[in-house]
């Protein structure tokens, strides 16, 4: 016994005696409203008196019938149980109320002598059927509700999933298109080999820390970007650069890792050269309770090749899982320009 009641959910216990409380105390009101203490007392020895009763014919309602039949759909043997409880029940009412209850508190709520007729019976029962109807109704709400927020968390479960393997999927990315640019170097000889390396070096040690965590400061993804154009324009005609704007204080500002960098990243891949007639621009600005970021590619050529759209999809999928509705993404695409903004409401 002793294991038993130590098993028991002691919190559902907790509700369901809230609930039967609440019932007890509202109907006894409403019966003795506008009568006197009298009145009050007889209801409410009433209602403790067929407690059980009614407790027992709601849950077996509702824990065995509803789970072994109407789960099943086999609602012809469960209407047939709902009518026998229901006749049961109510001959148990009417039995212990006019012989029991009433003469002891209340002997003008005696009914005559025949008050158990079929039809008498029927009535007092399906009367007495709201106790069940509001019972499976607040179980009901709160099973609907539970599997909402069943499925959120599934669904947040999922996306956090996506999120963190994009993130690693970044990485390997990048480097194979960082190695590119270093191997080109290499073959041509270029003094600023051993100057890359470095900074490559740098950039794959402050990723690996990043993607380690769900958000960095937004300082830092600036740095990283950073880190990322220079090393680009080691490979860039000497007439090409980037505008590269930031304006508004950060004060410890967090955001998701390679956010902002992975769009940056995909703006090199898709230029056909870095001619000195190609704008590279990126801003961003922040301001109390706001944060913009830009990306405009225009080249005199046409694009090398289309912006992925996986990679703004990702940048979706990540905007959504950390700021839910307080975003928004513009994009335009054109054959040899390609414009991104991002604005995201903190």
């Amino acid at each position: 016994m002793a294991d038993f009641l130590e098993n028991m959910d002691k919190r559902r216990m907790v509700k369901h005696a809230i609930f039967w409380f609440v019932w007890i105390s509202s109907f006894t009101i409403v019966q003795s409203f506008g009568y006197g203490a009298h009145d009050y007392f007889a209801w409410l020895f009433y209602y403790l008196i067929t407690l059980p009763l009614f407790m027992a014919h709601t849950y077996f309602i509702a824990y065995w019938l509803v789970p072994k039949y109407f789960f099943y759909q086999r609602y012809f043997t469960f209407s047939v149980w709902i009518v026998i409880l229901l006749i049961l029940a109510s001959v148990a009412e009417l039995l212990i109320s006019n012989e029991f209850i009433w003469r002891l508190v209340k002997p003008g709520n005696i009914q005559q002598e025949n008050y158990l007729n079929w039809q008498n019976v029927l009535i007092n029962g399906i009367g007495n059927e709201y106790i069940i109807v509001v019972f499976l109704s607040v179980k009901v709400i709160r099973f609907w509700n539970s599997k909402i927020g069943e499925k959120a968390e599934l669904m947040n479960q999922k996306l956090s999933t996506e999120i963190e393997l994009l993130q690693y999927q970044s990485y390997p990315r990048f480097v194979l298109n960082v190695m590119d640019r270093l191997e080109n170097l290499a073959e041509t000889k270029s003094p600023q080999t051993s100057e890359m390396i470095v900074k490559l070096s740098n950039l794959m040690s402050n990723m690996t820390t990043g993607k380690k965590s769900t958000k960095i400061l937004l300082q830092k993804e600036i740095g990283l970007i950073w880190s990322y154009i220079e090393i680009q324009q080691m490979s860039f005609p000497k007439g090409f650069h980037v505008n590269f704007l930031v304006t508004g204080e950060l004060n410890g500002l967090e955001i998701p890792p390679f956010l902002f960098f992975q769009l940056v990243e995909e703006g090199f891949l898709v230029l056909d050269d870095f001619s000195e007639k190609t704008d590279f621009t990126v801003l961003i600005k922040t301001e109390p309770h706001y944060l913009l970021f830009s990306l405009t590619l225009w080249n005199e050529k046409t694009m090398k090749q289309g912006f992925k759209p996986v990679v703004l999809e990702n940048c979706r999928k990540y905007l959504s899982y950390f700021y839910s509705e307080n975003h928004k993404v513009m994009s335009n695409f054109e054959i040899n320009f390609v414009e991104i903004t991002i604005e995201i409401y903190l």
